[in-house]
């Protein structure tokens, strides 16, 4: 048996072993073509005689210590023999070279030998995902810690989805406050409010996004205590923002904003501030909304809104919102507690030429 990494003459293959494998959810020619030399996703074969028997693809996103299997197949009659174990076990060498320790998947709860197989491999059950497949079947994601001990995975908050590419903070603070009161519905209604309540950013394109402020109160009226850090003392972006009358708007909301927050009584320190400060309030039980720049992740020099969820000696963990384009194979799974270094992180947290950074802690009022 040769493993070996796919070629563009592996796709007719690969086409085969999928219609053989698979009656919902297949990947089609187009999607092979694209995994095929991927700077983000390794697609291995498993040779046999000089003919291509199965697959392995493990897809990755830039600074984040996490890794997914996609898919994995082998051809019915070569199946008992063993390739499946090895691919995964390629699929595991793949995710430690491009620095991923963790590696998770999806499964169907149908597939009794895959997760039998996984199962073997070490690989435990965190979540349940439901409606996953297009047959409206549930998926059970796995997941396997690389290198053993080194990590620990904390509890996963409710992942919310942004449904809006500008309601990265609206979908994060729902998350948050979810985590602190599970009775708080996560819907849409209630992401396009706090975004309504939020809105503070001109883009030099389309709907504006939320500063820290606009999060702040709109948390604080819904019952919880809030904090505010920032590096800049006055409105964040302003200098991004070319048209004059556009560049008063974004400075009457944020002199609004802080005169609200003042009035009730909301902290707001000023100055530069790192992952040591977020992780001692995070332990004092509040729940931490960090601005970043997703240019370290997507490549996009964006600002965006993520959730913290844990810290271990190595990784802050994150929630992101955004699961990516539509046509990048990310889910929820992908996005749900991410662990990334925390000197990748501490980078991350700093947006544009100026480094501006902003947080936002939430945590239940005393009583």
């Amino acid at each position: 048996m040769e493993f070996r990494l796919a070629v563009p003459g592996d796709i007719d293959a690969l086409c085969d072993i999928e219609n053989q494998s698979f009656d919902i959810d297949l990947l089609n020619r187009r999607a092979f073509k694209r995994f095929v030399g991927s700077e983000t996703a390794r697609l291995m074969v498993a040779c046999k005689n000089g003919g291509v028997v199965g697959y392995v693809l493990v897809i990755f996103r830039r600074n984040v210590a996490l890794a997914r299997l996609y898919s994995m197949a082998v051809l019915p009659d070569m199946r008992g023999q063993g390739i499946g174990r090895q691919l995964v076990t390629r699929a595991e060498d793949l995710s430690l070279d491009f620095g991923a320790p963790i590696l998770r998947l999806e499964v169907s709860q149908k597939n009794a030998r895959a997760i039998s197989l996984f199962r073997a491999a070490g690989y435990r059950e965190f979540a349940l995902y439901p409606d996953y497949y297009p047959d409206h079947s549930d998926a059970l994601r796995m997941e396997k810690v690389l290198v053993p001990n080194a990590l620990s995975l904390p509890s996963p908050i409710h992942f919310y989805h942004q449904t809006l590419p500008f309601t990265c903070g609206p979908a994060a603070l729902m998350m948050a406050m979810n985590a602190l009161d599970p009775s708080l519905e996560l819907d849409r209604n209630l992401e396009i409010a706090l975004w309504r309540e939020a809105t503070t950013i001109f883009m030099t394109s389309g709907h504006g996004g939320c500063g820290p402020l606009g999060l702040a109160l709109a948390a604080n009226r819904r019952g919880f205590d809030v904090e505010v850090l920032s590096s800049r003392d006055g409105p964040l972006f302003v200098d991004t923002v070319r048209k004059p009358k556009n560049r008063e708007v974004v400075e009457l909301v944020h002199y609004d904003f802080a005169r609200q927050a003042q009035d009730m009584g909301i902290p707001v320190m000023t100055g530069p501030f790192g992952v040591a400060e977020i992780e001692e309030r995070a332990k004092k039980g509040k729940m931490a909304l960090v601005l970043i720049s997703q240019y370290r992740i997507y490549g996009d020099k964006i600002p965006h809104w993520v959730v913290v969820s844990g810290f271990d000696d190595r990784f802050v963990y994150v929630s992101d919102p955004d699961i990516g384009e539509d046509h990048e194979p990310f889910t929820g799974s992908d996005c749900l507690s991410v662990p990334i270094l925390r000197h990748e992180f501490d980078l991350m947290a700093r947006y544009g030429r100026d480094k501006l950074q902003a947080a936002v802690f939430i945590y239940k009022k005393a009583g």
